[in-house]
């Protein structure tokens, strides 16, 4: 079953913490997007994008660490 979002890439920031953007992240994963996580917490980030790939093997998941308000590290991640 296909999900909604299936082979399309999404770009989740603040995905390290335990709210909104974790969630955003895990439910877009769960409908096949593939996601790449976002934060200026570098280790977390890495943990988080480690914890989605293992509960979502069909999707990439990769991990970035970004500030959203550093223009040049955004064009960078995006690169």
């Amino acid at each position: 079953m296909k999900g909604e979002f299936d082979g399309r890439v999404a770009l989740v920031t603040a995905a390290a913490g335990a709210g909104i953007g974790q969630a955003v992240a895990r439910r877009l994963a769960s409908e096949g997007a593939h996601v790449v996580v976002t934060d200026i917490h570098e280790r977390r980030t890495h943990e988080v994008a480690e914890s989605i790939a293992n509960d979502y093997p069909d999707v990439q998941v990769v991990a970035h660490a970004m500030d959203a308000s550093d223009r040049d590290r955004i064009d960078e991640v995006i690169a």
